[in-house]
């Protein structure tokens, strides 16, 4: 009996450890809005209209985005859509004139210090897209 009850001590000091939250860590967050106008969307030169892949994209220069915030850190774009932003990536629906369904969608890919943002259209006649505007959230962590 007493073996028992050694073997539920030992048993319950080993699964009732108490873990703590690690407070140290710190982050620098920067929001950064900006604009794309239409025409600088480039239109992919690689594949050709009609093709799988065929859409618009716009690299820009971040240089806050660094080695150690695209490894350590974070970076999140939005999107504004009316009053409010919406996260990227973004697709939504739309019925062409002849009543076929398809859908765009914004998204986005980085290297340190270029941020790219990409819009395609399922039917790979995407149409150039409008000015939109963006907000970048970047976490830089310290």
């Amino acid at each position: 009996m007493k073996n028992i009850i050694l073997i539920m001590l030992i048993a319950m000091a080993l699964f009732s450890t108490s873990c703590r939250k690690d407070t140290g860590g710190n982050a620098d967050i920067s929001t950064v809005d900006f604009v794309v106008q239409t025409n600088q969307w480039a239109e992919t030169t690689n594949v050709a209209k009609g093709e799988q892949g065929y859409g618009y994209y716009v690299d820009l220069d971040f240089p806050e985005i660094t080695l150690n915030v695209i490894q350590n850190g974070m970076v999140t774009l939005y999107m504004k859509m009316g009053d409010s932003w919406t996260s990227v990536p973004f697709n939504y629906f739309y019925q062409s004139s002849n009543g076929f369904d398809y859908q765009g969608g914004y998204y986005y890919s980085m290297q340190p210090g270029l941020f790219s943002i990409d819009y395609y259209e399922s039917d790979h006649y995407t149409v150039q897209p409008d000015t939109q505007i963006f907000r970048l959230v970047i976490v830089q962590p310290i």
